[in-house]
């Protein structure tokens, strides 16, 4: 793996100094970039670096100045997740870039070998993916870790344009996500209450969201108290207030980006997501006390982090926005307890009609996510019948185990 580290200012030339600035800005960005980023603070370096890729077909160009334009993009949004991170206690740590000697990051394009209509949202990733597996094939060293973002140009045609970007994937699968490019994307109109301002919000806050995905992230909202303080989280709907309207990490997302194989710092030669050690749940108890559902199980295992998540039914993905998450898991020689206050909760369904309010309670779940050394995931899904708890004990419709999020 490549060994470049993450502070913008280590291996770059030419570069020229904010007062201002923690790090050394690149000359050749834009003025409005360098105000942007004249707060940027040092980043603690990292052993891997995501993979990024530009995939165009073999019958269009990428989008003017992509190269500066996506350099400025990726510092600051690697600017956001180190501050996330050390907000929620993990220091200034962020996803790993490979910097070029001026200063914009190292993207990898690739010319496919289809016409860029070959490639579309609905089953292009595959062929896109096939055709970036088969360049680390024959350029091993530029594969610098498991995780890469692959963007691609908009499609001009009747429908789409640079004025409405669209047609080519932009989703995650697995740890390889996919966003879009088009000329106007540029950090220039971030937070701007204009049409490129909102459109931007839109496309850099899903690639931003998407990214999260591609770096191991689950949905999840964060609590009542912690959204009215805090705003949105990114993996909620933060990819729609992204830019315009406060938008942060949760710390539970934090955790499973602690031991996300692109944050690791330099001299962590951890074989990441090599793992076959599930984590064991036993005897899980659900009850109500004193307005909060009090979740009492045992974990055996070994793992670093474990974080909570509860939501209503269903729980198919992209119907999970709403999941909230926690992360005081109190633990004591395997046995460990839950506490999640009702109104921390206040927007679910099931958490409506507990306090009195008329709602549809149906089916709830609780997800407990055990975050490994090497980053490996293990889920276990306890799934219950909201009108079915008490303070004696709650059946569990079904308790189910499985690797990943």
């Amino acid at each position: 793996m490549n060994t470049k580290t993450t502070i913008i200012g280590a291996a770059l030339a030419a570069m020229l100094p904010l007062t201002a600035s923690a790090v050394d800005i690149p000359q050749h960005f834009s003025q409005e970039a360098k105000a942007k980023l004249a707060d940027s603070i040092q980043l603690a370096p990292t052993e891997h670096q995501l993979n990024i890729v530009y995939f165009h077909g073999n019958d269009v160009e990428p989008a003017k100045d992509y190269e500066r334009r996506l350099s400025e993009l990726f510092v600051y949004l690697q600017q956001f997740y180190a501050r996330e991170m050390s907000r929620n206690g993990f220091g200034p740590r962020s996803f790993g870039l490979s910097m070029l000697p001026n200063g914009n990051v190292d993207i990898i394009t690739i010319q496919g070998s289809l016409p860029h209509k070959e490639y579309p949202y609905s089953g292009g990733h595959g062929k896109v993916q096939r055709e970036v597996a088969a360049y680390f094939a024959a350029h091993p060293e530029k594969r610098r870790s498991h995780h890469t973002l692959i963007l691609m140009p908009t499609w001009h045609d009747a429908e789409y344009s640079d004025a409405n970007p669209g047609g080519v994937p932009f989703y995650g699968v697995g740890q390889t996500c996919y966003a879009l490019d088009y000329a106007d994307f540029d950090l220039r109109h971030l937070g701007q209450d204009t049409p490129q301002g909102h459109l931007l919000t839109k496309w850099f806050g899903g690639m931003a969201h998407e990214l999260g995905h591609g770096l191991n992230l689950p949905h999840n909202n964060g609590t009542a108290q912690e959204m009215k303080e805090l705003g949105t989280p990114l993996m909620g709907a933060g990819n729609y207030t992204f830019g315009m309207r406060p938008t942060y990490l949760t710390k539970a997302t934090c955790r499973i980006l602690d031991r996300s194989e692109t944050f690791a710092p330099v001299g962590d030669n951890t074989a990441f997501y090599a793992s076959n050690s599930p984590v064991t749940v036993e005897n899980p108890q659900l009850k109500m006390k004193d307005g909060a559902l009090v979740l009492r199980f045992r974990a055996d295992g070994n793992f670093k982090h474990v974080n909570a998540y509860i939501q209503d039914a269903p729980f198919a993905v992209n119907q999970d926005y709403e999941k909230v998450a926690f992360t005081d898991v109190k633990r004591k020689n395997g046995e460990c307890l839950l506490r999640i206050p009702l109104d921390a909760i206040a927007a679910l369904d099931g958490a409506k009609e507990l306090r009195g309010e008329k709602a549809q309670k149906g089916v709830g779940g609780i997800d407990l996510v055990f975050v490994q050394l090497d980053g490996t995931r293990y889920t276990c899904r306890v799934t219950f019948n909201w009108a079915d708890i008490t303070a004696k004990g709650t059946p569990f419709i079904e308790v189910k185990s499985f690797k990943g999020c």
